[in-house]
């Protein structure tokens, strides 16, 4: 999933901000974020949680996440 979400944080790099997390060095925030498995793409809007995507995900999985948000 490292290199799908590398290719979005490029591409969409002016619609969407990527940050990536590192749970075994932020623990609190994976606990925050309720991470139970690696790897985990939370998508944050408004300080709100409104889609994840845990374990091995497919690039159309992640576009079918993040279309919805992405605006015109």
């Amino acid at each position: 999933m490292e290199s799908l979400v590398a290719w979005v944080k490029v591409t969409q790099k002016k619609r969407l901000r990527v940050v990536d997390v590192d749970a075994v060095r932020t623990p609190s925030l994976a606990r925050e974020l309720e991470v139970s498995e690696l790897p985990t793409l939370v998508l944050i809007k408004d300080r709100l949680v409104v889609g994840r995507l845990e374990g091995r995900a497919t690039g159309r999985q992640i576009d079918e996440l993040i279309r919805p948000y992405l605006g015109a």
